[in-house]
């Protein structure tokens, strides 16, 4: 139907009017792309396990190459170097006098976590382990005391059946994130067991603990169920390199903000045996810190390897000036 005069008039002042209001408005700049997500300023860091070396031997190394995370290991053994063992100390068992020279050794750090101990005559996830669980609490302790912000913890020690005891093993690990909270920590169970995505997914849900989440360790998924196919001689392929780096990232996407720490290290391609030393480059480490990054991951990639004794200083300086250089790009 032809509009009359009188609508065509009142159709031209709408039109109009819609006009000027539009250009009345500021231009809306787009949104700026998202920051990227920055890591803690001491993401780097290094535990003190070095086999034969005494406590402050590795702490001054550690320190002198400039790490600026330590992580503690062992809550149990001498201070002493001793042949065979990492240093250490139990903390119900040390003078006043050792309380003041660790705290002063440590002292250079700007972040401090521990490692719980996991031996196999402390099997704390069984019935009847009340030796284990109070030896386990005094290395609590000892966290509390060298003013750790994280604990790492076996949730399956040395021996022990975490499947078999699944139900108490989740009591008391709720129960030790309760504990650790009043103390100043949170608590980080460390990846192998369970031995699958869902089953770990699963595990931490159960627990549901605020102040409990994960370690990664990126060499532990040897035995999880994701890699089952691939075959002893067929380890070091190309194929089942990028199978295990992909299970790592798809466990760091599975728990998001439930991650809370990282051990790094490398493996050996051939025999897939962990905690080595970033000399075959067989982690995927700008793939895993780009999800990391895109995680918004909060805490720190700590070194655990190991290996001769003697090569270990060099280990560690090559392996700081690697992983900086990862975290960088």
């Amino acid at each position: 139907m032809p509009l009359d005069r009188r609508c065509f008039l009142r159709s031209l002042c709408g039109t109009a009017a819609a006009s000027l209001w539009r250009c009345s408005q500021p231009d809306l700049a787009p949104e700026p792309p998202a920051a990227a997500h920055a890591f803690v300023p001491y993401v780097v860091g290094a535990n003190t396990a070095i086999t034969g070396w005494g406590f402050f031997e590795v702490a001054a190394l550690l320190a002198d190459i400039g790490y600026r995370s330590v992580e503690v290991q062992n809550l149990s053994g001498k201070l002493d170097p001793v042949e065979g063992e990492f240093p250490g100390f139990t903390y119900d068992k040390i003078s006043e006098e050792d309380k003041e020279r660790i705290l002063a050794a440590l002292k250079p750090f700007d972040h401090l976590t521990a490692h719980l101990p996991y031996a196999a005559d402390m099997n704390y996830i069984a019935p009847a382990a009340d030796e284990a669980v109070s030896r386990l609490g005094n290395a609590m302790d000892a966290a509390e005391f060298l003013g750790a912000k994280l604990a790492v913890l076996h949730p399956q020690p040395s021996g022990a059946d975490l499947y078999a005891n699944w139900d108490l093993a989740v009591s008391r690990i709720r129960e030790w994130g309760s504990i650790a909270a009043d103390k100043g920590f949170r608590i980080a169970f460390e990846t192998a067991m369970p031995n699958s995505v869902p089953d770990l997914v699963r595990f931490q849900e159960e627990i549901g603990h605020d102040n409990v989440g994960v370690t990664l360790d990126v060499g532990h998924q040897a035995r999880f169920k994701e890699l089952a196919h691939v075959e002893p001689e067929e380890r070091g392929s190309p194929q089942a390199v990028q199978a295990y780096n992909d299970l790592n990232l798809r466990i760091v996407e599975a728990l998001g903000g439930k991650l809370f720490h990282v051990h790094t290290n490398d493996i050996e391609p051939d025999t897939w045996a962990e905690h080595k030393p970033l000399i075959h480059g067989f982690i995927d480490y700008p793939r895993l810190i780009a999800k990391l990054r895109e995680t918004r991951f909060g805490g720190v990639l700590m070194f655990e390897i190991g290996g001769d004794a003697e090569k270990m200083p060099g280990w560690l300086r090559e392996g700081k000036s690697k992983m900086d250089a990862f975290v960088g790009a």
